[in-house]
């Protein structure tokens, strides 16, 4: 048996016992199948773990643009490594190149790396700004990360609507309110 299919047969065997354990029947019609799903569901929410960052950095010259780049409203999903319960969200980002640029598509492909990881709000905002500070080298960059917790929003204070934002300035962005207001200024429009 390979990992992938041993990991998944761990996940099955883990859910059955779960079912059984809050007084369900894993044979119910409705839920025979049921473990499976799970098993491939949390394979598909948790891939990130099997992702490198690195592979995401395809730069190209930036032919001497050294200003602004905005990449706004990237959605994404996670789960909280708390309640393993999902949180979900827009990812904005900005950075100044140094030379270099990066493919668009990259950025969205960069946070699905992250987030597809048991995660909190605080890390994942960090680890998409380090990422792209040590691959692609800018002037300067910030992450902003706007969600919503379901450990929030369905248990404990259940209170729906209630967004978290963080946000990280390195480099320029953090040394020159500028290039700060021109980022808060671009997230905000539409």
């Amino acid at each position: 048996m390979n990992q992938k299919t041993a990991k998944e047969q761990t996940t099955r065997d883990l859910i059955v016992n779960f079912l059984k354990l809050h007084g369900e029947d894993p044979q119910r019609e409705g839920l025979i199948e049921t473990p499976s799903r799970v098993a491939r569901m949390y394979e598909e929410l948790l891939c990130g773990y099997s992702q490198d960052p690195k592979s995401h950095f395809k730069t190209f010259p930036s032919n001497g643009y050294n200003e602004l780049i905005v990449i706004k409203d990237i959605d994404f999903y996670s789960l909280c490594e708390h309640h393993m319960i999902p949180f979900f969200g827009k990812v904005h980002i900005g950075y100044i190149p140094n030379g270099r640029i990066l493919g668009l598509s990259k950025f969205a492909r960069l946070v699905d790396v992250f987030s597809r990881r048991l995660q909190t709000q605080e890390n994942l905002t960090k680890q998409i700004l380090d990422a792209i500070n040590d691959n692609l080298k800018p002037k300067g960059s910030v992450i902003q990360i706007e969600a919503e917790h379901l450990c929030v929003s369905m248990r404990g204070i259940k209170k729906k609507g209630f967004i978290t934002k963080t946000i990280i300035p390195s480099g320029l962005l953090k040394e020159n309110n500028r290039f700060l207001e021109q980022f808060n200024r671009d997230v905000r429009s539409d």
